[in-house]
Formats: structure tokens, C-alpha cells, sequence
């Protein structure tokens, strides 16, 4: 099995501030992996370089087969990420907010359609599409925003807090 995400030596530090320190992970194609840990143990600046949002201080890291370090664009490109504060925007619909990430994705007409429609039944969004964004629950954000950051039906998710403000039958 392929690897998925690969890391050695792997350190951000903020000035005197370590926030990760020789991070050595290796994660197969495939694997569900899930970093646990308490506030300000480093577990978003990992996602976050992992992304190729934010460079490392040093250390080596793969993201789906692309040198994230020295490519973070093309790592970009082929990953989902749905951040713990969601990138939605409060004053367009469900409907528009999908639209704009399809966009960033490069999907459009039948196939944005297609997707979307595939889903907003999956989630159960399909009621809810010319509903604005700002007054959905914290659970219904989260299902809109993973529809946004699978869109384009990436190699690789990133989910950063997944289960924030989602109440406990929804997390089952």
C-alpha cells in the first residue's frame, strides 16, 4: 500500500515557540489516522504544514506522493481540508457557498451539478440548499463544509476538529 503522508524530523517553531518537534509519521493510502492531544500540542500547525498552508521551520515532508515542502500548491490541489472554524460564509445559501468551493476546484456546469447533487443527498443538505449558511446549526456547517472540502473528490482529507459543534447523535 502507497503512503499517504509521509514526515521526518518535521518542526514549526514560532520564534522561541515549539510548536512541533521531529515529527516522524507515516500514514498508508487508505488509513484513517486521527491525532489526539491536548490544546496547543501542535495537532493544527501539523495539518496546517501537512496542507501546505504553512511552511516548516525544517524536516522533511510527502503528501500524496508530492514534496510538500518544496510544492505545498500541487499538495493544494489534490487535498480536502475543513478547517475547525469552517470557511463557509455566513451570507450566501448552502447552495452558494458549495458553488464557490466547486469553483475554486475547477468544477463546473454537469459535473459540479453532479456532484453536488450526489452530496447534498448523502448528507442530507438537499432541503437545506437556499438556506443561508450563517443560520444553520454547528452541525449542519460541518456537514456543509465537509460537502465543500470533498467536492472535488480529493487523494487526501484533512479534517481538523471534525466533530466540533456537532451534537452526539449526528457524531454516531
Amino acid at each position: 500500500m502507497s503512503t499517504a503522508i509521509h514526515t521526518r524530523a518535521l518542526r514549526k517553531s514560532f520564534g522561541e515557540l515549539v510548536a512541533v518537534d521531529s515529527l516522524d509519521l507515516d500514514v498508508a493510502r487508505g488509513e484513517v489516522f486521527g491525532m489526539l492531544g491536548p490544546n496547543g500540542s501542535g495537532k493544527t500547525t501539523t495539518i496546517r504544514m501537512l496542507c501546505g498552508l504553512m511552511p516548516p521551520t525544517s524536516g522533511e515532508m510527502t503528501v500524496v506522493g508530492i514534496d510538500a515542502v518544496k510544492e505545498p500548491e500541487a499538495v493544494r490541489r489534490r487535498i480536502g481540508y475543513m478547517s475547525q472554524r469552517f470557511g463557509l460564509y455566513d451570507d450566501l445559501t448552502v447552495a452558494e457557498n458549495f458553488s464557490f468551493y466547486a469553483g475554486l476546484y475547477g468544477l463546473h456546469g454537469k459535473v459540479k451539478q453532479a456532484r453536488e447533487e450526489e452530496l447534498f443527498t448523502t448528507l442530507g443538505l438537499s432541503p437545506r440548499r437556499k438556506q443561508l449558511a450563517g443560520t444553520l446549526s454547528g452541525g449542519w456547517k460541518q456537514k456543509l463544509a465537509l460537502a465543500c472540502a470533498t467536492a472535488h473528490r480529493p487523494d487526501l482529507v484533512f479534517l481538523d476538529e471534525p466533530t466540533a459543534g456537532v451534537d452526539p447523535a449526528a457524531r454516531r
